[in-house]
């Protein structure tokens, strides 16, 4: 091989080498993601801000925000329904609540349909046809016990890893008995995936301490927020709130700072600047360094 050949080969590993590791540092940089639903005093979403408005406050300390995508940015959005034996009644109500829902999404969206009793059973994948999201919603079965905590645990480890907007929208009419982990981890797993949830409360699960203790968790830990259905008839009015308040959240995202500790518990605040009125944000707590 001629010196130049072999200089040419040299400089070729070392390029490819650079782009490996440059690839590989970008592989391990975890960015936290956080999803921030801005409301006035009148409890109206409030579009049209910038990231520049926008500050995320670790342990109180400002952090430059990566990411930034507007309310009119796509959104994946899961919907995990119980579909165990005590459903049987309220499921054609459920199906034509959540009909509504999915095709209230914008072009864009996209939907995941899930149902649980004792396992969580995958009925459509993410897709943004909505007439296949509609096919899966008329799939739906009651029968079974109810594995809550499993469920949510599980979608939650699913989405973590997906780009962009997501959210999970789980409903449940009971308590749980079938599941293996318990309520703590499940809403411990769901605040560190950072996937809002937005939770319905339906039936026993009103009146069950460990579900709704899970639903209300899981909803203020994520950012989400949880709904009291009194009566089967209140979840398209539920559904309908839900639907607006997707369409109304800004997902931002930041690096988190080195430190010592990796397994830590960070608290995040989330603070619009130079509102023209005074606004409340709806946003994830906080996240774990793990």
């Amino acid at each position: 091989m001629t010196s130049t050949a072999t200089w040419f080969v040299c400089l070729l590993a070392s390029s490819m080498l650079a782009c490996a590791q440059d690839a590989t540092f970008k592989e391990n940089v975890r960015l936290v993601e956080v999803y921030a639903t801005v409301f006035d005093h009148g409890g109206h979403a409030v579009h049209g801000l910038t990231k520049d408005q926008f500050e995320i406050r670790d342990e109180g300390k400002p952090q430059p925000i990566r990411v930034f995508e507007p309310t009119s940015g796509p959104l994946a959005c899961a919907l995990l329904l119980d579909t165990t034996g005590s459903m049987r009644n309220t499921i054609p109500t459920l199906r034509n609540a959540a009909r509504n829902l999915v095709d209230a999404l914008r072009p864009g969206d996209s939907a995941a349909i899930y149902s649980f009793a004792e396992h969580l059973t995958e009925l459509q994948e993410m897709t943004t046809d909505k007439a296949a999201a509609r096919r899966a919603l008329a799939r739906m079965r009651a029968g079974g016990r109810t594995a809550l905590f499993d469920s949510v645990t599980q979608l939650a480890l699913q989405l973590e890893k997906r780009p962009g907007k997501k959210v999970i929208i789980v409903l449940t009419d009971g308590g749980d008995n079938a599941s293996v982990l318990n309520r703590e981890f499940a809403a411990a797993r769901a605040r560190k995936a950072g996937v809002p949830v937005f939770a319905v409360a339906e039936g026993d699960a009103l009146e069950n301490e460990g579900a709704a203790k899970l639903l209300h968790d899981l909803a203020g830990g994520t950012g989400g927020h949880m709904y009291k259905a009194r009566h089967a008839k209140d979840l398209e009015e539920i559904f309908r709130d839900i639907s607006l308040n997707l369409q109304s959240a800004y997902l931002l995202a930041f690096q988190p700072p080195a430190e010592d500790n990796p397994a830590s518990w960070h608290q995040l605040e989330v603070v619009v600047k130079d509102a023209q009125k005074p606004v409340r944000v709806r946003a994830r707590t906080g996240y774990s360094r793990e």
